[in-house]
Order: C-alpha cells, then structure tokens, then sequence
C-alpha cells in the first residue's frame, strides 16, 4: 500500500507542478500532455498543439488531436476529415481523406470518397484513391481492385498490370494465370499475356508444359502458348502439383522406401501427477507418475506454516460492465458499446504482495500488493469509441470489414483482501478471501484490425475516452488446490459523469498462483 500511496502523490504534485512551470498553458480552456514536451490543448471547443516553449504547432482548429506517432507524425479529426501534421507543425497530409492507415516504408493508404490510395512521406498522393482494395506491396507491386477487376501496381503508381482481370493467381517462375472473360491465359512480370486469355482452363507448368483446355479439346502447350508432347511419363499431376514416387536401394534387401522417424517428448504436470506423452512417427504413447517434486513442495509448507494469501500470480477472465439496477442493457445512444463478451478478456499480473497474519497457526490474515490489469472490451458492432472536443464520448463508423475492434485500458491496481485458509496444515486447501480494489488508469487505447482480401491493417488510437482515471470497488477469491476463481465489480462509475454512460465494471475468472505449484 505504500508504495500505491507513493506513485498518487507523485502523480498529483506532478499535475500541479506542470501548470506553474508552464504558465502558458493556464491561456487555453484544457490542456493535456500527450508526450514529453507536447501538450493538446482546446480553445473555444477546438484543439490544437503546443510544445512546452508554448509555440503553437497545429491550430485550435480541429475537432481532435491524436497523439504522436512513432515516427512523430500526429493525426488530426477536421469536420469529419483526417489528416497528419508532423512536429514542425507542417501538413504532411491534408484534411480530405476518411481514413488514414499507418505508414509503412515511408508510404501510407489513405480512404477518400470510399475508394483507396497511396500517399509518400511527403503527402503526395502516388496512388490515386481510385481503388477498391489495394493489397500489402510485396516484391515492388500490389494488387489492386477496380470495378470488380483486378491488377497490379508499382511503386511508382503504375499500373503496370491494368487491372481488367477477373482473377490473378499467384506469380511462378515469372509468370502467373489469370482470368478475363471466362477464358484463361498467363501473363508475365510486365505485364504482358505470353499466353492470350482463349483457353477454358490452363493446368501448372511441369518441366515447361501445361495441360489445357480449348473448344473443349485437351492438348499440351509450352509457356508461349504452343502446342508440345504431353508430361513426361514418370510424372504425375495430383491436385494441380507434381508429385515424384522413388524407391531407394537397399543392401542386402529389395528396393523400399525410406522412413523418418521423429521421436518427441512432452510432460505435463497438474496436481501432483506427471503425464509423459511420447510422439514417435505420428503415435503417440502414454504414461502416468506422481510427481515427486510437487509432493516435496507439500512438505516444504506443512514443516515451514507461515502465512501466505492467494493474490501474487495471473487473473484471466472476462469482463463486462452493468447498469446501475444490475442488468446488461445499454442507455439509449450508446449502444456502439454492445461488447462480444466471449472476446473481452481481463489480464491481471499481481506482482508484488505483501501477507499481514492474525493468527498463530498462519490460516487467517489479510493481503495487499501491487498489479496491473488490463481490460479487454471487444465491440460486436462496427463502431469505435471516440472522444470529442468537449470530452464526451462518441462513436466514429467503419466501413471496412473489420476483425477485431477493442477498447483497452490498463490500471495499476492494489488489493486489500481478507482471507480465511480452512485448514490449519494445507494452505493449498480450500480458502476464501474478499475485501475492495482499487485502480489507477495508466493507459488507454482503441484498436481496429481490418482484413480485406487476405490483408490485415491496424489503426490504433491513445485517448481517455472519457474514462474516470480512479476506479474502486469488491473483490472476491475461492479455491480448491488447483481450482481458483476470483469475481470483481466496481463501484465507480466507469465513466465520467455526464460524459459518458453509467456503467459499472465488472470480471470474473480464474487465478493461476506459482507459488502454489
């Protein structure tokens, strides 16, 4: 606790401390530090950015100031367009675009007017927003989608493949199949059809030739289209792939085929018992034992029996929040907050604890520590929380498919529990502990994970959203030996009041305890 008490006051005189050695920041209407030296700030209901000299880097102009990215580069909301400032205070990307993606490799794709492009590091659109899908660049190229066609494109921007296919597969030796029309045909690293689209279906080349199909007789040709001699006799095509059988000699046998055998060795320990499962050619064998190091463990307490509660490990669970008669439904307007339960993961790693006895025999005693928590909320909706000028909480659309959309906090938190150890001599026995929590939020961000034709982007955004920066409420623990769970619900509101709903935040999982093995 008193290292909890510590880090609060710290973080108080640090938040008083700031105002006095930045006087200019006492001119704008709110303020806050987003990084070592950069502070947002709001004037009339708009934000902007200054350093800490107090000279101003983006205008309050916007509707949002994101925080900086990795390369410096700070992203802006303006009259429901983005757009990316650097730290100079220079507009590398102008406000005209729905969305913007990370940049990567100095170059960023950007959504306007619902189709897709590609800016440079200078903001210079070298992939007109053209697109409807636009694929990770691999090699120099991606492929592109256009009207329901598809091509590929350069860095340079040049569609160097045009994009009037209705399907490319992937690219051999130089060369790949591709679909116009219903007919089939190949193309080559330019861009130009070596085979023409006139045939029904083209196989894989093997050894230089590929069955195919036209008018519906079947010949072989070479990879300009001519015809040849068909596959080579000792080939065979399986599944579009060629498959090679050889036997190898053997002395003093006949010819057989040669056998690897792969011998692997997994254990596995859970309540005393040991469990060998040994995996040789695909056949696994198993064999059971106590575990001998566990029943020494055992011994180790019942000669040594202080004291010791049931906190210090890892919490996984699941969390939820509820209204304030106890039920699930969200207030009206905020229902983008619907959460896919199954999905909201709770991760708790207690690292510090601190035991207080109150008896003789060490079974009764309270418990305190330190740990971090971090909270999972995945929305079943495609919607994202946002924050306002005004620091209420919003939702912003997305019109991608999306994989995964999320709000995470972090919290350091501190326990004060009560427990009670049924058993005088194992203190892995059952044992029951409860008392309250509190929380101090560290850190929170949203996050949405796109997959669009086998691509997957990211787009991350560190905000408040609104939430209450302390959190307080119950917690209760139950165990068996190796069975633990544990349930919290908090008492404060997870939001700011009359910023965002009335919800109160809820988990209830399992505790896996080191200590205890």
């Amino acid at each position: 606790m008193r290292y909890l008490i510590t880090i609060l006051l710290f973080t108080f005189f640090a938040l008083i401390g700031q105002a006095q050695d930045k006087p200019f920041l006492n001119a704008y209407d709110k303020y806050w530090e987003i990084d070592d030296g950069f502070y947002r700030v709001m004037e009339d209901g708009k934000i902007g950015l200054v350093n800490q000299n107090g000279d101003i880097i983006i205008p309050c102009e916007n509707d949002q100031v994101w925080n900086l990215q990795d390369n410096g580069n700070i992203k802006v909301l303006k009259n429901g367009k983005l757009g990316i400032y650097n730290t100079n205070g220079d507009i590398i990307v102008p406000t005209i675009y729905e969305m913007i993606w990370g940049f990567e490799d100095g170059k960023a794709r950007v959504l306007r007017n619902g189709k897709i492009g590609y800016v440079n590091q200078h903001g210079n659109e070298f992939i007109p927003c053209e697109y409807d899908q636009i694929r990770t660049f691999e090699d120099g190229k991606a492929k592109v989608l256009k009207n329901g066609r598809t091509g590929f494109v350069n860095l340079s921007g040049h569609e160097f493949i045009p994009a009037i296919y209705h399907k490319i597969w992937e690219f051999e030796d130089g060369i790949a199949k591709v679909l116009r029309n219903g007919k089939m045909g190949y193309i080559n690293l330019q861009g130009l059809e070596i085979i023409p689209c006139e045939y029904q279906s083209i196989g894989t080349f093997i050894d230089g030739v590929a069955q195919a199909v036209q008018n519906g007789q079947i010949s072989y040709i070479d990879k300009n289209g001519n015809p040849t001699s068909k596959l080579k006799e000792d080939t065979i095509v399986e599944n579009d792939a060629r498959v090679v059988y050889a036997d190898q000699k053997v002395t003093g046998k006949d010819s057989c085929k040669t056998k690897v055998v792969d011998r692997d060795t997994t254990v596995i320990k859970f309540f005393g018992s040991k469990v060998e499962i040994v995996d040789e050619d695909g056949t696994k064998e198993f064999s059971f034992d106590k575990d001998k190091s566990f029943e020494q463990n055992r011994n180790d307490h019942k000669k040594h029996r202080k004291f010791r509660a049931h906190y210090w490990g890892v919490d996984i669970g699941l969390n939820n929040y509820m209204s304030r008669d106890g039920n699930f439904s969200l207030p009206d307007g905020y229902n983008y907050l619907s959460l896919n339960t199954g999905k909201s993961i709770e991760v708790s790693v207690n690292a510090f604890q601190q035991n207080i006895s109150l008896s003789r025999s060490g079974n009764v005693g309270f418990v305190t520590g330190l740990g971090l928590t971090y909270n999972n909320y995945r929305f079943d909706n495609p919607n994202i929380p946002v924050s306002l000028a005004n620091g209420n909480l919003s939702s912003v659309a997305i019109s991608d498919p999306i994989e995964k959309n999320k709000l995470t906090t972090l919290y350091l938190t501190a326990p004060v529990l009560f427990e009670l150890q049924f058993s005088r001599k194992r203190p892995d026995a059952f044992y029951i502990s409860t008392g309250v929590i509190g929380g101090y939020r560290l850190k929170s961000h949203t996050k949405v994970v796109s997959k669009i034709d086998g691509d997957r982007t990211k787009d991350k955004n560190n905000d408040s959203f609104a939430l209450n920066d302390f959190r307080y409420g119950a917690q209760l623990r139950v165990g068996f030996k190796a069975i633990n769970l544990y349930a919290t619900y908090y008492l404060s509101e997870m939001f700011e009041n009359d910023k965002g709903p009335e919800l109160y935040p809820i988990s209830f999982g399992i505790s896996l305890y080191p200590g205890w093995w």
